[in-house]
């Protein structure tokens, strides 16, 4: 029998070598901003289950430099004005965001099973 790494082992050995202390809040956030670019806070908490404030540390967490294994530096969101309406701050991916971003999607397609026909 073949083994194949488990899609979640995937993701959590790569979100550890973005950042060993982030919490698992956080890298759920992340994930969850991933899925939904341009997420408002409000729409992340209702999403996620918790409270605003908990999202507001977690987004301030990603917006922050943070040091990669590789030496990478720079945030992974930033919050900008809701092109429609200026009063509501909408969540995105910063290019080094959409950069983990596409190394997540390969991690999870390098787990998958190949299904024999």
């Amino acid at each position: 029998m073949q083994r194949y790494p488990s899609t979640a082992l995937a993701i959590t050995q790569a979100l550890l070598k973005i950042n060993p202390r982030m919490s698992l809040r956080t890298a759920a956030a992340l994930l969850t901003i991933c899925e939904n670019e341009g997420i408002s806070q409000a729409e992340l908490s209702y999403l996620m289950g918790e409270a605003p404030c908990t999202i507001s540390r977690a987004v301030d967490e990603l917006s922050r430099d943070l040091d990669e294994a590789e030496g990478e530096t720079g945030p992974l969101v930033e919050r900008r004005a809701w092109t429609q309406d200026a009063r509501l701050r909408v969540v995105q991916l910063t290019p080094r965001g959409r950069a983990i971003r596409d190394l997540l999607n390969s991690q999870i397609e390098a787990a998958r099973p190949i299904v024999a026909a």
